[in-house]
């Protein structure tokens, strides 16, 4: 499973150019929604020069191959067998220090994208974020969503939008970049669309 709490290593993945997504970047209206719950700027904060050592945010990444989750109908994997696709947008994060933790939210946007094969509906989206230890490459947080997503009749993709719960790890110096580093990515077994239960694959040798 891809952004498991083990190694935390990327997940490997092909892409066609049938769908493209969205580069990362933490837009302007994500960073409100995280910092001010509301698409609107927020007041501007006091000055930070006072400040001897200012938390410095740990940079968060979308991991290799976990940007898009794709789905065919059936086995041959062509475009003109494509249902949906996940797509990746822009991601954010705010942080702060509450004694001696780190408290850290994250922010992301994404698409649903509807192939030839697929359908309008309801669709839930895998998201998995994780704050990765740098000095042994070791999970110190690790959260699963599922996100609700609609794409409406005669419209061929929706938006969803995800702010984390607040993630803790432990305080060790201003420079949490140099500590930690937030993962970001969806989880291809993590879940699956709305009203359909993901399928169980059968033991090797097993019957039924």
């Amino acid at each position: 499973m891809c952004l498991m709490a083990g190694s935390l290593a990327g997940c490997a993945g092909g892409s066609d150019n049938f769908f493209t997504p969205s580069a990362g970047g933490g837009g302007s209206t994500l960073g409100n929604l995280l910092a001010f719950n509301t698409t609107n700027a927020g007041p501007v904060p006091a000055s930070a020069a006072n400040q001897e050592q200012p938390l410095q945010c740990p940079q968060i990444e979308v991991l290799d191959g976990t940007a898009s989750i794709r789905s065919y109908i059936g086995t041959d994997q062509g475009n003109g067998n494509v249902r949906y696709q996940y797509s990746m947008g822009d991601v954010a994060r705010e942080c702060s220090r509450s004694g001696d933790q780190v408290v850290i939210k994250v922010g992301v946007e994404g698409r649903v994208l509807l192939g030839p094969a697929g359908a309008p509906g309801s669709f839930t989206i895998p998201v998995r974020i994780a704050v990765r230890r740098e000095n042994d490459q070791k999970a110190s947080a690790v959260k699963l969503y599922q996100v609700p997503a609609t794409v409406a009749a005669g419209d061929t993709q929706g938006e969803f939008t995800l702010v984390s719960d607040p993630l803790t790890v432990p305080y060790i110096q201003a420079h949490a970049d140099e500590d930690y580093t937030i993962l970001v990515g969806f989880d291809e077994h993590g879940g699956a669309p709305a009203g359909k239960a993901p399928v169980k694959p059968r033991k090797k040798g097993g019957r039924g």
